[in-house]
């Protein structure tokens, strides 16, 4: 087998400690974890499950808004679940970010629903009540820490 350590072919392989005399920050990483174990994954499939429930009770609403609803209750688990099997913290409060917006939506989304009374308040109160929960929670995973350099 021919010695391919000779060979560059254009590539340079840096060594770790290339990226921190560059000036360059090390990579924050964390502890992934499985999703079907961390409790704010149970909760945030909860409320797909709620708010497909409120999707279905509302036969009077426009399709597009029934159809965003549901779309955005669907990402937010999958973008949870993938957020907690990202190493990388970066990453992973990016994926965090993009779940804290399909929340911020399904809320506003259930608002409108609330104002427009084309749903019973009891139907639409369990999902609000646990979206506004849950965007308590992505919060604080949404903020990175402070720099102290």
């Amino acid at each position: 087998m021919p010695d391919w350590s000779r060979f560059t072919f254009g590539i340079t392989i840096r060594t770790p400690d290339t990226r921190v005399s560059s000036g360059q920050p090390e990579p924050e990483l964390g502890e992934p974890a499985r999703h079907d174990r961390v409790p704010i994954y149970a909760r945030a499939l909860e409320l797909a499950t709620q708010i497909h429930a409120v999707v279905e009770a509302t036969d009077a609403e426009r399709y597009f808004v029934r159809d965003q609803l549901d779309r955005k209750s669907a990402v937010v688990p999958q973008l949870i679940a993938q957020g907690l099997a990202t190493a990388e913290m970066t990453a992973r409060r990016a994926l965090y970010v993009r779940a804290r917006e399909a929340l911020t939506d399904c809320a506003t989304l259930l608002d409108m629903l609330s104002h427009r009374a084309t749903v019973a308040l009891d139907d639409l109160e369990p999902a609000r009540a646990l979206a506004l929960a849950l965007l308590d929670e992505l919060l604080p995973l949404t903020v990175p820490p402070l720099r102290t350099r």
